[in-house]
């Protein structure tokens, strides 16, 4: 039966996260009668009973399994709005989003999951976004390789002196 939903409605939705400021994230997703259908028939539920919400993760530096996350922070929405503002993020933090449901007894279940997003490091008063790695690398000048006037597409060659051969 589930099959048979998927096929006609063809597998749709889609999280999609963008920073709109240094600290601000809008949230947009497709609004799509599958996870209804799916969870009312997978789980005997109506879904207008169910509370749908939205958990930021923070993900910084680990490899996200969905329970491996530093912290995270959760927000009922309307899922028909198909957007909503996260306000308060951390600088230089990486965070996903998930949008899901809670069952009467507690258990969130995630519908779907957003991309990565990741906020800059520093502000500066007057707003504009500081990033030291940036700065340092458009302030370096880029060194041309040793090896590059002495390449093949094979080999690498190394500069050597030349020893003259005296004739004895």
């Amino acid at each position: 039966m589930i099959a048979e939903i998927i096929k006609q409605e063809g597998v749709k939705g889609e999280l999609i996260g963008r920073l709109v400021t240094p600290r601000k994230l809008l949230l947009c997703w497709e609004v799509s009668e599958l996870p209804k259908k799916v969870l009312e028939l997978f789980f005997s539920v109506n879904f207008e009973q169910l509370v749908p919400i939205v958990r930021i993760y923070d993900i910084t530096d680990l490899s996200f399994n969905g329970k491996n996350a530093h912290y995270y922070h959760e927000m009922a929405v309307p899922y028909q709005n198909g957007q909503w503002f996260i306000n308060g993020l951390a600088s230089d933090r990486s965070y996903a989003a998930e949008l899901g449901v809670y069952f009467s007894n507690s258990d969130f279940f995630p519908l779907l999951r957003s991309n990565c997003i990741q906020t800059p490091a520093h502000e500066i008063p007057n707003g504009e976004v500081l990033n030291a790695h940036l700065l340092s690398f458009q302030q370096d000048e880029p060194q041309k390789p040793k090896w590059m006037d002495h390449v093949s597409t094979y080999s690498y060659y190394e500069e050597t002196k030349c020893v003259e051969k005296k004739d004895e």
